[in-house]
């Protein structure tokens, strides 16, 4: 079995043929397309294929249906693999319709293949509870151009399932799969299949936007985790401990040094990260105190004045990197009448 932990999941375009369909030399895929898909280890992609990941079957003519997989279930199996008798490929093909009747990508024609029994991991990925029959939008058209990697030699091919949910939402029951698909979509992979696309209206593209925004708040993820070996997992003004919630700051903004240096960072939670971007928190570069805006100290955030940076038994940030926002601090409390 198969299984993703903490990741997202993905999209896959599979082939399918009702009866026996044929790949690189091997025959025998049975299938039943509303219920389980077979394939094995010589098929690209194969490892991965996880549980919970959306498939869209396909035929060579049409779009046969959708579905999430529930199961994978996996062993060890004999396979009959065709090759060429005079190159030995297995990109083999049986003509229809001419003579010889077996034909090989580099041109080689014969009557009858070479047969070997190989060994070969086998795979049914079973998802017959929530497969839905494709909408009639969803043609076979648009899914080749929701693939990522274009290959017409491919069985299973990965999409980016935002490029296809407005067809796919005109289902209810795939509405609700596409619901679920976003959702489970994690901060990590949220740009994984980022197209660029503006569209406002779309779940999944919401769900990447929202979650690129949260990556980029928390930081990148070398720098963030250079902070965390250096002053622990934890806020260093707050000490809160929620992973969600801190968030790698830049002391020097990125944009003007491209510096992702532990010594140019602090880890802050991430409301105390935005008063420190807007200039309302600050870190006193001589005492390591925090001060705050005076706006600030009627509220709730009167607690971390004066309170000095933690800095975990290490020398801390730079100092002339916190003197240069110190700066910034004081400039924002000038323009609003607070020094």
């Amino acid at each position: 079995m198969t299984t993703s932990v903490m990741a997202s999941p993905r999209a896959w375009s599979l082939l399918t043929i009702d009866g026996a369909r044929q790949y690189g030399g091997n025959a025998g895929y049975a299938d039943n397309p509303e219920e389980v898909y077979r394939y094995d280890s010589d098929v690209a992609n194969y490892r991965q294929v996880s549980e919970d990941d959306v498939i869209i079957l396909r035929s060579r003519s049409d779009v046969i249906g959708v579905a999430r997989i529930e199961k994978i279930l996996s062993e060890q199996g004999a396979k009959e693999r065709l090759r060429c008798p005079h190159c030995h490929v297995t990109n083999i093909k049986e003509r229809a319709t001419m003579q010889p009747r077996w034909a090989c990508k580099n041109r080689h024609t014969f009557e009858e293949p070479e047969r070997q029994t190989v060994t070969v991991g086998t795979f049914e990925a079973h998802y017959g509870r929530t497969f839905r029959p494709a909408p009639p939008t969803l043609t076979l058209t648009r899914l080749n151009e929701a693939v990522m990697r274009p290959s017409d030699q491919m069985s299973i091919k990965e999409l980016d399932l935002g490029r296809i949910e407005e067809w796919l939402r005109t289902d209810s029951g795939c509405h609700q799969l596409v619901v679920d698909y976003a959702s489970a979509i994690a901060p990590d992979g949220a740009a994984q299949n980022d197209t660029g696309l503006e569209a406002p209206t779309s779940i999944i593209e919401t769900r990447r936007r929202v979650l690129r925004e949260v990556n980029l708040r928390r930081g990148q993820p070398q720098f963030r985790e250079r902070l965390i070996r250096r002053y622990g997992n934890a806020c260093q003004i707050s000490a809160c401990t929620f992973p969600g919630l801190v968030e790698a700051a830049h002391i020097t903004p990125y944009a003007l040094t491209y510096e992702n240096g532990a010594h140019n960072g602090l880890l802050l939670r991430s409301d105390l990260h935005t008063l420190f971007d807007l200039g309302l928190l600050a870190v006193d570069p001589a005492s390591m105190a925090v001060a705050l805006h005076p706006a600030l100290l009627m509220t709730d955030y009167v607690s971390f004045e004066g309170r000095l940076l933690f800095t975990n038994g290490t020398t801390g940030p730079d100092r002339a990197a916190l003197a240069e926002r110190w700066k910034f601090f004081k400039s924002q409390l000038s323009r609003s009448g607070g020094l």
